[in-house]
């Protein structure tokens, strides 16, 4: 369960954070790569849905494919 004061993110501020532009956040929130869900128009995340895919990427065991990215 999320912790009371988890921090809502943007498709802005994804989108700052990783580097690339807004309709690639958009893309990986309508595939489902990313745990996201929608108000009214707009895509959230919350910070903690993300902190957890980031650390199950940092625990796996190194790819043999040279590149791989976070999602």
């Amino acid at each position: 369960m999320a912790q009371k004061d988890d921090k809502i993110l943007s498709v802005e501020e994804l989108a700052k954070f990783f580097g690339v532009s807004d309709q690639t956040i958009w893309r990986w929130c309508k595939s489902g790569k990313v745990p996201a869900f929608k108000i009214g128009s707009q895509w959230k995340v919350r910070q903690s849905d993300l902190n957890k895919i980031i650390n199950q990427k940092i625990n796996q065991k190194p790819s043999s494919k040279a590149g791989t990215t976070l999602f």
